[in-house]
Parts: C-alpha cells; structure tokens; sequence
C-alpha cells in the first residue's frame, strides 16, 4: 500500500466500524528483504495515526528482524504476526526479539498453511504420533507446543464450529513434558 492509503483504509475501517478508534493496526510488509523508504513511509502514516489517536496500537506483519528493529527505532510495536509453526520457523530471530523486548507474537498458519495439501504440520509422523498417544488432536498438540515456545505468544486459530472452538479453548491446558517437547522440537530443526 501507498502511504497516503494506509491513512485512507484506517478511516475507512473508523467509518465502518462506527468507532473512533482503533485498537490496534499491523502494518503488513510485502516482499521485502529489509527496511526501505516505503516501510519508512508507511510507519511516518502508522505513527501519525496513533499520535492522532485513530490507533491505540502500531503491529508489524510479515517483517523480518531488521525492520522490527527499524521500527524500534521510532517507535513502540504493540505486536508482530509472522508466519510461525512447528514446520516453519523462519521468523525465530524476530520471535526471540520480541521475546527479549515483551513485544506481543502473534503467529499466523500456526497449523500450516490451509491451502498446501497435504498439511505439513498437521500430517507430520511426529505430530500425528504425539497426538494420539496423549489423546488430543494433531491441531492441539501443534498449538500446545506454538503456545509453549514463548510467554509472548498469542494464538488466534480459526474455529469452524463449537466443536473446534472447544478443543481449540483447551489447549490451554494441555501441558508437554520435556521429552515431547524435544520430539516436536526435532521437527524444525
């Protein structure tokens, strides 16, 4: 996006939504190795937002290691959503930032990606395996242990029924043993 419509799509979310504010907006990178002027850019409209109080929040998406940095530099980042799961872990560096800073990770596809078939995740031997000698789902066990990597994490799955919104509400107590971890671990490695 242009600057000049990153200011433009806040409003319009401000109009639709009937609110003056919103909580919080991620600034999404397409395709970039690192920093450049259209990320300064684009931040100068997140900043000038917030500072007017369009935003309550300013998130990064997609970013690597470096732009978090760069945004630091200006300002404070309420969160991150990178893609992040058992099979992909692309964005560690910028998780244990994160991690290190108390800045919020939120990962997207953390069961993989929808439209890669078969699911690399929820098909992995590993998973499957874990899953069925603890007695919960693949999907479970793969959100326990995105869950368990960091205290910063925030899972937002999608949910498709009541059903799935349960065992999606119960992974919060599902608790993995070092030796599982270790196991689950393997698989990014």
């Amino acid at each position: 996006d242009e600057p000049a419509d990153l200011r433009r799509d806040i409003e319009t979310n401000l109009r639709t939504l009937g609110a003056d504010q919103l909580a919080a907006v991620n600034l999404r990178v397409f395709e970039s190795d690192g920093p450049d002027q259209l990320f300064d850019d684009q931040l100068s409209v997140m900043i000038e937002a917030r500072d007017a109080g369009l935003i309550g929040g300013i998130g990064l998406s997609n970013v690597n290691r470096d732009h978090l940095l760069r945004a630091l530099e200006r300002t404070e980042v309420a969160c991150v959503q990178n893609a992040f799961n058992l099979v992909d872990r692309g964005s560690a560096p910028v998780l244990e930032e994160c991690t290190t800073r108390g800045i919020a990770f939120v990962p997207f596809f953390p069961l993989g990606a929808a439209f890669i078939r078969p699911n690399p995740v929820l098909t992995h031997r590993v998973v499957v395996e874990t899953a069925d000698r603890l007695g919960h789902t693949p999907a479970q066990v793969a959100l326990a242990w995105t869950l368990g990597v960091a205290p910063n994490v925030l899972l937002i799955p999608g949910t498709s029924s009541v059903r799935h919104l349960e065992e999606n509400l119960d992974v919060a107590s599902i608790e993995l043993d070092d030796e599982v971890r270790e196991q689950l671990d393997a698989i990014g490695a």
